[in-house]
């Protein structure tokens, strides 16, 4: 997991910070000093030669000018600057001021025009983000399919959530639904240009929301701006955050702190952590979060310093509890939901994906035994409905591609040998434990074929729109089937109706 990188880098570790708003603010300030004097000035022209066309006005233009030339000779005279001289100074001047203007319109023009004119142009920049409602028709339709009456007067029958979420899919153009496929990040505190792109445009399904990247500012702006987001999305958003308590606490300052997954685990008593669960539920539901990217399940069998106080223990048994008290605390209310991670395990390695490749080199036994031991129990016990694939390479299972890109990993463990059928969220594509193998759209389009569902790392609509051209491009190639799209969709939309976000309406 990591928030926004600079600009200026595709690699950063969860420290970074990011000048994406600055740079817009900058350009804002700068359009908004420059456009209006040319725009006035425009109008005042056209306007004195509507109004010279009358006697009056004509009459009353000519006698200014000849008081502008008494003035003006008065001044000159003074000065002792002959008339004419001064006038060929003043338009050497203005030649001058041209020139500079046209350079400076012509170095830029390229840029300003893609800029004026693209999701993040310099006029939406000076207008704001659209204030418009969601485009709700989609939705809207399916509801009226479901209302027609049959021919003795009763009611359709009230389809299955399987059956509701495949009426919305055979609906769905290519666009919409690899939207959904995407959990984004901004930075701000506000719902701003790049946000509303990606939401209003883009149609992404889920955002993730960091402190570090400045969207947490206090109680009441940060319930305004999840309140503003899902009112502008067309199909119910996923809000998401990691909330593991610890040094992982993200709501730290608005709520205080949290104790850590390895406090918790210290204490031996899953009611520890079922209470901690509950209070988590409390504190994102208050805001209108629905998605909590924890517990942590790694089993802590080397120093990992990115791990350290975040998880429950080295003993998988300890860990199994403690987490499975923790989720039915975190999901009994049915408002928020629980995500494993970091599958297939960073508590074998010590290395950080952020900055470096993982190589998990356990035995198969190991990795069966001891650090797959909580997948395994979790998802048996119906508890899971979303797991974090993280970034290392497993060389008992694939030697080739870290584990978010590779089939046999993310597939063939996770899916067919440890039956897990919810949503699966890769970590950041832009840790450099992918960036040393692929660019973030190739990325993209293999964690899908390996079985990924929501692809994080976007953090602008240009990253929305590289990932989704990597996946349509992958589709066009034959290596991504539309079916292989429509089941992440749905799973997706499974995950939501789970949330309560997608109601099957009433006949």
């Amino acid at each position: 997991m990591q928030h926004i990188r600079p600009s200026s880098s595709k690699k950063q570790s969860a420290d970074d910070e990011e000048q994406e708003d600055t740079q817009i603010s900058s350009i804002a300030r700068s359009s908004c000093q420059t456009n209006p004097p040319a725009l006035h000035s425009t109008e005042e022209s056209s306007m004195a030669e509507k109004e010279a066309g009358t006697p009056e006005v004509s009459a009353h233009l000519h006698e200014t000018r000849r008081s502008t030339r008494k003035l003006s000779s008065s001044d000159d005279q003074q000065s002792g600057q002959p008339a004419h001289s001064k006038i060929h100074i003043n338009r050497y001047k203005a030649i001058l001021l041209i020139v500079l203007l046209a350079i400076v319109v012509l170095q830029t023009g390229n840029t300003a025009l893609s800029q004026l004119t693209g999701p993040q142009g310099w006029a939406y920049v000076l207008a704001g983000p659209s204030n418009n409602a969601p485009d709700q028709s989609l939705l809207n339709h399916i509801t009226e399919q479901l209302h027609p009456t049959s021919h003795n007067g009763t009611g359709a029958a009230r389809p299955t959530p399987q059956q509701y979420i495949d009426l919305i899919i055979h609906k769905m153009s290519l666009e919409q639904k690899l939207g959904q496929m995407m959990i984004v990040q901004f930075t701000g505190s506000s719902y701003s240009l790049p946000l509303s792109t990606m939401i209003g445009k883009y149609g992404v399904g889920a955002v993730l929301l960091f402190s570090a990247n400045g969207n947490i500012i206090s109680k009441t702006q940060f319930q305004g701006l999840i309140q503003q987001m899902k009112s502008h999305s067309a199909i119910p958003l996923a809000v998401a955050i990691d909330q593991e308590g610890g040094a992982v606490d993200r709501l730290a300052q608005l709520d205080g702190s949290r104790a850590s997954a390895a406090s918790i685990g210290a204490t031996g008593d899953p009611a520890k952590a079922q209470q901690a669960g509950v209070q988590d539920a409390q504190d994102l539901s208050a805001y209108g979060i629905n998605l909590n990217l924890a517990p942590v399940v790694d089993v802590t069998t080397v120093y990992n310093p990115q791990l350290a106080s975040r998880t429950y223990g080295s003993d998988p048994t300890l860990v199994t509890q403690m987490a499975a008290a923790y989720l039915q605390g975190l999901q009994q209310s049915g408002r928020v939901i629980g995500t494993l991670k970091h599958f297939p395990g960073l508590g074998d390695v010590g290395v950080d994906p952020h900055t470096g490749v993982p190589h998990l080199t356990r035995s198969k036994d190991h990795l069966e035994q001891i650090t797959w031991a909580p997948y395994r129990s979790l998802i048996q016990q119906k508890l899971v409905h979303a797991v974090m694939v993280t970034h290392e390479v497993v060389e008992a299972v694939d030697n080739t591609q870290p584990s978010t890109l590779s089939y046999k990993v993310v597939t063939g463990i996770l899916r067919n040998e440890l039956h897990f059928q919810g949503v699966i969220i890769t970590d950041s594509l832009t840790m450099e434990g992918i960036s040393a193998f692929h660019d973030e759209a190739q990325a993209g389009a293999l964690a899908i074929e390996a079985g990924a569902d929501l692809l994080m790392g976007a953090t602008s609509p240009a990253d929305v729109e590289r990932l989704m051209d990597g996946i349509k491009q992958a589709i066009k190639d034959g290596s991504i089937t539309q079916q292989r799209i429509d089941d992440s969709v749905r799973r997706i939309l499974l995950l939501k109706y789970s949330m309560g976000l997608l109601p099957i309406p009433k006949n």
